[in-house]
């Protein structure tokens, strides 16, 4: 069934979700007929009546091919319809540390060109692991990811590490959206965490919303030291309770990132009595397999809610196992989707 969605979609502009309605300039209703083509000999089998819609099926020359609402299936004339674009009721929020993104791996055009298509597949990404000092690696993505049309942006965050014990290992993280379905409310940057230095790489925070429907919320996201994995899961509690206070009229909260929560770093017996296990709900399992390696599954990276999300959780989320190479990355995306209409 996917595959053929695909190819209907390849054929037409429109989805089959788009409709069609009579224009303005209609009196009373527009013919449904039997063929795409006109003439007195050609059966009317039906009228699209004015202020009512049918569901759009094919973009036809002259004509749209369309489904009334009882079931009947015809052609009505372009120039006295119109169509109404669906408008999105979900949306995938992704988390991918792409390992080690700096300029050797931006000059790898084949690389670039399947991050790239993995980003587009997603309405906001949280980025972790770009090393890049002289900062034009992320607008390069950018520049990549748009080649095909679509126009996404990105917000970035300084480069993490900035205590004095951790400034051997910096990096920055980044949030990659479709400014067609997401917009940035605001961009908090850097979690503080300079009183109980709880992170190697501290936390980025900003708030989106959904263009369309009403869905707000504020996301987390972080890159674990692996060796201290458990502590700084466990502090995660912490920032989540923060940006509760910072934002006192917001209820959807998600932390996101590579967590290194699985293996060797930090199993569920590790995890299991601290408030971020006891007090969120985690939508990867432990069970998922995260990673590259063939030789392991690890549920290295995660995707926690607070409770007021799960009003929003469609159900559906994934590890997207499209990486072809480690060249590409050692990890795959996770995600999950997101009713835009749920909230108040």
């Amino acid at each position: 069934m996917k595959r053929i969605f695909i190819i209907l979609l390849l054929l037409s502009p429109y989805s089959w979700a788009d409709s069609v309605t009579p224009k303005d300039t209609v009196v009373n209703w527009v013919n449904v007929r039997a063929e795409a083509v006109s003439g007195s000999d050609v059966p009317i089998l039906d009228h699209l009546h004015k202020n009512t819609q049918a569901t759009l099926l094919e973009s036809v020359s002259r004509y749209y091919k369309v489904q009334l609402n009882n079931g009947t299936v015809g052609f009505v004339s372009k120039t006295w319809t119109r169509v109404i674009p669906d408008e999105p009721s979900t949306i995938k929020v992704a988390t991918f540390n792409i390992q080690t993104f700096g300029e050797t791996k931006a000059g790898k055009p084949e690389v670039m060109e399947e991050l790239a298509s993995i980003i587009r597949k997603y309405d906001l990404v949280a980025i972790q692991e770009i090393k890049n000092k002289s900062g034009v690696v992320p607008t390069q993505f950018l520049t990549e990811i748009n080649s095909t049309g679509d126009q996404y942006a990105f917000v970035i965050s300084e480069r993490g590490g900035r205590e004095p014990n951790d400034q051997s290992s910096q990096e920055q993280y980044a949030y990659y959206f479709d400014t067609s379905t997401i917009m940035v409310l605001e961009d908090v940057g850097l979690f503080d965490d300079s009183e109980d230095d709880f992170f190697q790489r501290e936390p980025y925070v900003v708030r989106f919303g959904s263009t369309k429907g009403n869905l707000k919320f504020v996301l987390v996201t972080i890159h674990t030291k692996p060796e201290e994995a458990v502590a700084e899961i466990k502090a995660l509690h912490n920032v989540l309770e923060w940006a509760e206070e910072r934002f006192p009229g917001e209820e959807d909260f998600i932390a996101l990132g590579d967590f290194n929560a699985g293996c060797d770093y930090a199993s569920p017996s590790d995890l299991a009595n601290f408030k971020i296990t006891t007090d969120y709900h985690w939508i990867v399992p432990d069970d998922a397999d995260t990673n590259f390696s063939t030789n392991t599954a690890c549920a290295y990276d995660r995707i926690v809610v607070t409770e007021d999300v799960l009003e929003d959780y469609s159900g559906e989320w994934g590890v997207d196992a499209s990486v072809t190479d480690k060249k590409v990355s050692d990890h795959f995306p996770v995600w999950f989707e997101l009713k835009v209409n749920q909230d108040n």
